[in-house]
């Protein structure tokens, strides 16, 4: 028993501190996704562990226990703010009256073929502004012939590279463009909807993941959140930036991308809200995303229920202060 535990105290310090490295490779930004998986893995080794030591009188393995004990207190330290223990980073509103606007953010599964199942689940809530990706034509056709009634402001790209973006909103559209920040086929929204109270400068992305088979480098998915996070920081004004980022909550990456835009993660301080992968709750984590500006309030955020793709769709009701 103690080689087992050897080796997979060894393989969780691998996946726990490789991410320490900054760089770019898919290697070393991929382990950053199963932090609380990892967490578990640790509570469960140590646990064996001291079972082990109960029975047994061993030094090494004593040592082993103290190196488990840190990942343990290291994994803890960076899930702690993804948890309902912590401060909030976005205020939750406790004024029932004031205005508010409604999110859905589904990643439709391009090969997905339950678009019953998912309209149903997405109209659920009666949103204001619904944004989906990994959109082709064939789902741009479904998704006007559900929504066109009660959604008649529409931003429509479909592309059959699992990188199409549709954006259905019941609010005026005053301004918008559709983008390319980095790679031709790769594209995001930015638009200027028509609140009752204001204007919202809202951004809709959806960069490549890190991975062998599309890029094997971050490159282009952090230049891109770069990029919007730049753009954000400048403007004085209610700002939601939403989308699958195929990147985790508690990257560097996306921190970064927080810190340097000024917008507040409605998830810190309340709970993981995982959205990918829909069909595997023990291996599933946090892909999909709403950030906004001080200029809001949480009202609502959940993950809505499983509807065929490989992501659930997330919801997030948010009160107007302006």
């Amino acid at each position: 028993m103690n080689t087992v535990l050897y080796i997979f105290t060894g393989l969780i310090v691998i996946a726990s501190l490789l991410p320490l490295i900054r760089h770019d490779f898919w290697v070393f930004r991929v382990f950053e996704f199963p932090r609380y998986q990892k967490w578990w893995i640790t509570s469960i080794l140590m646990v064996a562990t001291i079972t082990y030591l109960w029975y047994y009188n061993d030094p090494w393995m004593t040592r082993v226990f103290a190196v488990q004990m840190f990942i343990f207190i290291y994994l803890s330290y960076q899930i702690f703010p993804f948890t309902p223990f912590a401060p909030r980073h976005l205020k939750g509103n406790k004024d029932p009256n004031k205005p508010n606007i409604r999110f859905v953010v589904s990643n439709v599964y391009q090969y997905n073929r339950k678009h019953h199942k998912l309209i149903g689940e997405v109209t659920r809530f009666d949103s204001d502004v619904m944004v989906f990706v990994e959109t082709d034509d064939w789902w741009r056709d479904r998704l006007k012939e559900a929504l066109d009634e009660h959604y008649p402001n529409q931003i429509l790209c479909p592309i059959d590279n699992t990188y199409g973006m549709l954006l259905f909103t019941k609010l005026p559209i005053k301004s918008h463009e559709l983008r390319y920040l980095i790679k031709d086929g790769i594209p995001s929204i930015r638009c200027v909807l028509e609140h009752e109270c204001c204007d919202i400068t809202f951004y809709a992305v959806h960069p490549e993941p890190p991975v062998p088979n599309e890029n094997p480098r971050s490159t282009a998915r952090d230049r891109e959140l770069a990029k919007v996070a730049e753009e954000v920081r400048k403007l004085d004004c209610p700002v939601v930036v939403a989308g699958d980022l195929n990147d985790v909550a508690w990257s560097y990456t996306t921190e970064n991308f927080v810190d340097s835009s000024g917008l507040h993660d409605p998830r810190r301080g309340r709970g993981m809200f995982s959205t990918f992968h829909a069909k595997y709750p023990l291996l599933r984590w946090p892909l999909d995303h709403v950030f906004c500006s001080s200029h809001f309030k949480l009202n609502r955020m959940r993950c809505l229920r499983y509807a065929g793709s490989d992501h659930l769709p997330i919801y997030v009701d948010l009160a107007v202060e302006s």
